[in-house]
């Protein structure tokens, strides 16, 4: 028999020289869980989302980055205006000039005028030597000029300068249209016929023409050349035997 010791089999081994699993006795680690960021790591996403959006708002002109082109609006200036003017026929004649609302359009633009170029013209009244003292009065023939009937229409009255004092030789025309009939007739302050109503007193006797009218008949002074001392008024007249003399007076005012 030999001395040497007989060979001893791994511990590993088993007895038929399978190798042998050895458990281990470590325990096994399990994966851990990710970490949650927590408030600061919401901030964080959040910052980066917002930081995004800007940029796209930035680059393509969105939302307060839009860009916006101005309206430009302009006045006209030197346009031509359409004037209408209308001529009262009677009884010294106002003037009334409406300038049109005026809209330019050109290729670009409508331009509106932000304030209508419409004017109302009114002329200034010329302010003649004499007018009315007073308003006409109505009053019966019988009471001044008793020879005339009633079947007179008498318009008779006096005139007085800027002191008060009688005017002699101005020149009256009274003219218009009764009951169809055109009347056109002069007379002289201080005639001898019109004595009855003072010094500077003036007479228009018609007979047949005691008829009602209004406005169609007036009376003006004038100079010996027909140029107007004051302005034509209307008379208005009555078929009434009480009323037939109608008195009409004048004043000097410069």
């Amino acid at each position: 028999m030999s001395n040497q010791p007989y060979p001893r089999k791994p511990k590993n081994v088993d007895r038929y020289g399978q190798e042998r699993q050895i458990p281990s006795m470590a325990t096994p680690r399990r994966p851990e869980p990710p970490k949650k960021g927590g408030f600061l790591g919401v901030v964080f996403t959040l910052g980066i989302f917002g930081g995004l959006v800007w940029l796209v708002m930035l680059i393509f002109n969105i939302g307060p980055y839009a860009v916006v082109t101005p309206v430009q609006t302009r006045t006209p200036q030197n346009q031509p205006f359409l004037v209408t003017e209308t001529l009262a026929a009677s009884e010294n004649l106002f003037t009334t000039a409406t300038t049109a609302g005026l809209t330019v359009t050109n290729p670009t633009a409508t331009l509106i005028p932000s304030v209508s170029p419409t004017s109302t013209q009114t002329p200034t009244q010329e302010v003649l030597p004499y007018v009315l003292d007073g308003e006409p009065e109505p009053v019966p023939s019988s009471m001044i000029r008793p020879q005339l009937g009633c079947e007179w229409l008498v318009i008779a009255g006096q005139v007085w300068d800027l002191q008060g004092d009688p005017m002699i030789g101005l020149k009256l025309h009274l003219y218009g249209e009764l009951n169809g009939l055109a009347i056109d007739q002069y007379a002289l302050t201080g005639a001898e016929e019109a004595a009855a109503y003072g010094k500077s007193g003036y007479e228009f006797a018609l007979e047949g023409l005691l008829v009602d009218s209004e406005a169609t008949l007036f009376i003006q002074l004038v100079d010996a050349d027909d140029v107007p001392l004051s302005l034509p008024y209307a008379i208005h007249t009555y078929e009434d035997c009480s009323r037939n003399l109608i008195l009409v007076n004048f004043k000097q005012v410069r």
